[in-house]
């Protein structure tokens, strides 16, 4: 969660890239995406994003009950959809509350759409952080500075909280395969073949 533009989509999407090479089954619900396809009778009310990010929350629960781990990028700006996420999602999995901080001013410089200077000039009613509130998490699992801090070093700190949380196993599991390039193997069958293991056929 996090304010628009603070860069949550990003991280979102480098996250599930992460745990995929892993070995674990994940779907990245992205916020945008989901409430265009799932919710677009919505709008930008508080009543409505409680909804919203609720509807979400169960897809999420549902997705876990199936050992699929869903990644999702929303806003969320209220405290109570937070709080009714984690009950929802936690009936059939691990709930981890991503915090993306990121000041307001740092999120309109970047905003690649221009929203936020759309929202200032009255064009765009309950934007989040401009002309609706936003309220930040009161005990956020896991929080990542995107203002100060590179995407390679807030997905660095994700995971390695989700360690620290137990939500992922610190040991490889049993089907665990590493790959090697061609390279690579013919590089250890020559030191092999020099140190002897191999028969030559000479």
């Amino acid at each position: 969660m996090g304010l628009p533009a603070s860069g949550k989509s990003t991280l979102a999407k480098r996250v599930e890239n992460e745990l995929v090479d892993i070995g674990l089954d994940v779907e990245n619900l992205d916020g945008d995406e989901v409430r265009q396809n799932l919710h677009p009778d919505l709008g930008f009310t508080k009543e409505e994003r409680a909804l919203n990010n609720r509807r979400t929350a169960f897809v999420c629960k549902l997705l876990n009950r199936n050992d699929i781990t869903a990644v999702t990028a929303m806003i969320t700006p209220f405290r109570g959809a937070q709080q009714r996420a984690r009950e929802i999602v936690s009936e059939s999995g691990d709930f981890v509350l991503v915090y993306v901080k990121c000041p307001v001013e740092v999120c309109a410089e970047r905003d690649p759409k221009g929203l936020y200077e759309k929202a200032k000039a009255g064009k765009i009613e309950n934007f989040t952080g401009i002309n609706h509130p936003f309220e930040e998490p009161m005990n956020p699992d896991i929080i990542v500075d995107s203002d100060e801090s590179t995407i390679d070093e807030c997905v660095e700190h994700v995971l390695a909280r989700l360690h620290e949380l137990s939500v992922l196993d610190d040991e490889p599991s049993e089907d665990y395969e590493m790959t090697i390039t061609r390279t690579e193997e013919e590089e250890i069958q020559d030191r092999l073949s020099d140190l002897g293991y191999f028969e030559t056929g000479e």
